[in-house]
C-alpha cells in the first residue's frame, strides 16, 4: 500500500480443546476494531479470556494505518459478549471483512467516502474511516457482499479514470472464506467444512 512505514503484524493464539471437525464449525466469532497499536497488556486481557472459554484469537496490528484488528473464535455467543476491548475499540458480533483501500487518484477519496459513509451505501457497511491516501472499510459479508462492496469502489473509481490498492487488514474467518468463494465461483455448495486448507489445519 502507498506510504506504508511498516508491514503488518500478524500475532496468533490458540486455545482450542481437542474437538471435531463439525463442532470447530459452530463457533461464535467476535471481530474487534482498535483505533492504534494495543499495548502487551491489553492484548493479554483479552488472550485469557479467550484462554479460559476455549477459544483462538489472532490479532492483525496494522501501524501504517494506524487500526489494529483482533479475530476471536469462541465456543458460544456469551462468552463473546463479554469481552472488554477497552477505549478506542468497537467489537462486532460477528465475522467482518475489514479492508485498507487507496485509490491511484487522491481526487477519488471524497466520492469513495460518500460512497461509504452516505445514505446510500450499501447495508452491510459498518464503518468508512479515513487514513492517510486512503480509506479503511469494514463491512458484514453476510449483509453485502464483496462482489458489491468492490463494484461499488470500481463505479467511483472509475469515474476518476483511477487504479486501486487493497490489503486486507484481518484474516478472514473460515465461514467467510468459504462464502466469498461461493459468492465468486456461483457454487452454492462451497462450505467451511469442504474447504481443504481448514481441514488440514483442524488434523
Amino acid at each position: 500500500m502507498r506510504g506504508a512505514a511498516s508491514p503488518s503484524i500478524e500475532i496468533q493464539a490458540e486455545f482450542f480443546p481437542v474437538a471435531t471437525t463439525n463442532a470447530r464449525w459452530s463457533v461464535a466469532y467476535l471481530t474487534l476494531s482498535i483505533e492504534g497499536t494495543p499495548d502487551d497488556a491489553r492484548r493479554e486481557a483479552i488472550d485469557a479470556h479467550v484462554r479460559r472459554e476455549g477459544g483462538r484469537t489472532v490479532w492483525r496490528i496494522n501501524p501504517a494505518i494506524g487500526r489494529s484488528y483482533a479475530s476471536l473464535e469462541l465456543p458460544d455467543a456469551g462468552a463473546a459478549r463479554q469481552i472488554d476491548a477497552g477505549p478506542g475499540a468497537v467489537a462486532y458480533e460477528t465475522a467482518i471483512i475489514a479492508m485498507a483501500l487507496s485509490p491511484t487518484v487522491l481526487q477519488a477519496l471524497p466520492s469513495l467516502r460518500e460512497a461509504f459513509e452516505g445514505p446510500g451505501r450499501p447495508a452491510g457497511v459498518l464503518a468508512c474511516r479515513p487514513f492517510a491516501g486512503g480509506i479503511i472499510l469494514e463491512w458484514d459479508p453476510g449483509v453485502s457482499s464483496a462482489g458489491v462492496i468492490l463494484g461499488l469502489v470500481d463505479v467511483e473509481l472509475r469515474r476518476f479514470a483511477s487504479g486501486r490498492t487493497i490489503e486486507l487488514l484481518l484474516p478472514l474467518a473460515p465461514a467467510t472464506v468459504a462464502k466469498v468463494a461461493a459468492e465468486g465461483l456461483h457454487a452454492a455448495e462451497i462450505s467451511p467444512e469442504r474447504v481443504l486448507e481448514h481441514l488440514i489445519d483442524d488434523v
